[in-house]
């Protein structure tokens, strides 16, 4: 009898250890199946960034880590989208994964890291090996079938690195490779590829962008003034808006310095509408004031001219201020094109019929042409400085009078830029030249200088 209860007793305790055993496995299928979740694209079924990062990280060892390229693949999906449209945005994805799976091999993987952009890490023994694999991928990628008889193009663009030993940041290789892939993207290269020097770059002007944003933050961009005057009276009559950027540990820095970084970095209309409201301040603060005659112009480049919700963000920030519109010139610069020229002429009538004054800046330089005359209902245009240095010159002479003869054809004034020395004042004084700009007459001043300058000249003539 006591022996029956021991076998029992046993059996109960095996049974038992039996079922604890299968909890445990269960469990951790379960756990498994979580993390691979976890670690998986939902819509391609492939690795997503987690997954990308977790191999980069424990299956690329120090000792390895050279022997690898880390490569970044781009879907030009504005072109995909405009020609083939949305749906077979879905389909091309499946292809893609199904295809990179299929051409990487043992030790090898691939992954999905943002909507249209894989990275793949490949074993290959030198570049030209690394070349060849890549390229003959974005070949067969960029091999599927064309609907509706449109013109194929290169929807597929990519670009590698080969990783070093002391490459072990993988968000930062990924945000580099992304950005130098970009680039090249809707182009017709279709493979490029990255040194260290070219990660560098990426990384500085990265910086810059965070230095850039941090400086709107901080309102580091100081708004100078200088003066227009009248080329008869030579009493000052207006002020152009210039932007300056006080760096905390650089000091100050010119716009030739950060106007190109902020284009690149798709920050120049923040600066634009950020530099409008100074401008808007000011003539409030003047609105009232013995320097309510002043006029300013704000410099606003085609970029942000060309947005489709340009008009919205003027009025609004415009709205918040009391001045005369007609003391506020919107100045269309030279230092860039238009994205979209009947969007950006639409705005720009708009601003008028808000009561702004529209100036051309820079005429004979960049990207302002005589066209623009007929394209934008300019108020007064801006000679540029090299033109009136070529004044020393009979046929120089002749090129400027010539402008503005044209100008004034179409009853639009002029302002004369750039004047420095006296001979270029005595020169321009002498002709039909409205208003006259120049370190002759002020340099840019902060706005605190700028008033205590226009108390001090008092309508004396600046000459």
């Amino acid at each position: 009898m006591d022996h029956k209860w021991v076998i029992l007793y046993v059996a109960m305790v095996l049974l038992l250890l039996v079922i604890i055993g299968l909890l445990i496995i269960r469990i951790r299928k379960i756990r498994r199946d979580s993390i691979s979740e976890k670690l998986q694209d939902e819509e391609t079924g492939i690795g997503n960034l987690k997954y990308f990062q977790y191999h980069f990280h424990y299956t690329l060892g120090d000792i390895a880590r050279n022997r690898y390229f880390v490569a970044y693949i781009i879907l030009d999906t504005s072109y995909l989208e405009t020609y083939y449209g949305k749906t077979s945005f879905e389909g091309l994805l499946k292809y893609t994964a199904r295809v990179l799976s299929e051409r990487v091999e043992d030790g090898e993987f691939v992954a999905r890291i943002t909507e249209s952009g894989f990275a793949l890490a490949l074993q290959c023994a030198d570049e030209k090996t690394a070349e060849k694999r890549l390229s003959d991928l974005l070949k067969e990628l960029n091999s599927f079938e064309p609907t509706n008889g449109k013109n194929k193009k290169l929807v597929f663009h990519g670009v590698y690195y080969h990783l070093r030993n002391s490459d072990k940041n993988c968000e930062v290789l990924l945000f580099t490779l992304r950005e130098n892939c970009n680039r090249i993207c809707g182009t017709e290269k279709l493979l490029a590829a990255c040194d260290i020097h070219s990660i560098n770059k990426i990384q500085e002007e990265k910086k810059t962008t965070e230095d850039i944003l941090r400086g709107f933050k901080h309102n580091e961009f100081q708004m100078y003034l200088q003066f227009c005057v009248d080329n008869k009276t030579k009493s000052i009559v207006s002020a152009e808006a210039l932007s300056r950027w006080q760096h905390p540990e650089k000091g100050l820095i010119l716009p030739g310095k950060y106007i190109r970084e902020m284009e690149r970095a798709n920050l120049i209309s923040q600066h634009d509408f950020y530099m409008f409201e100074q401008v808007c301040k000011q003539l409030a603060n003047w609105h009232h004031s013995e320097f309510s005659h002043i006029a300013i112009s704000c410099n606003f480049t085609r970029i942000t001219l060309s947005e489709e919700n340009f008009v919205e963000k003027l009025r609004e920030i415009s709205n918040r201020y009391e001045f005369e519109r007609s003391r506020l010139a919107i100045e269309i610069t030279e230092d860039a094109m238009e994205k979209n020229l009947a969007m950006a002429t639409r705005n720009v009538q708009k601003c008028k019929e808000l009561g702004f004054v529209i100036y051309l800046d820079d005429m004979g330089s960049g990207y302002t042409t005589l066209a623009n005359l007929c394209d934008y209902p300019i108020d007064v245009v801006k000679i540029d400085r090299s033109i009136l240095l070529k004044t020393d010159t009979q046929r120089g002479k002749e090129l400027f009078s010539g402008i503005m003869a044209l100008a004034h054809n179409l009853t639009i004034l002029v302002i004369g830029e750039g004047v420095e020395t006296k001979e270029q004042e005595e020169w321009i004084s002498s002709t039909d030249c409205d208003f006259v700009q120049g370190w002759y007459y002020a340099k840019p001043l902060p706005v605190v200088e700028a008033e205590a300058f226009l108390k001090q000249s008092n309508g004396k003539e600046l000459s």
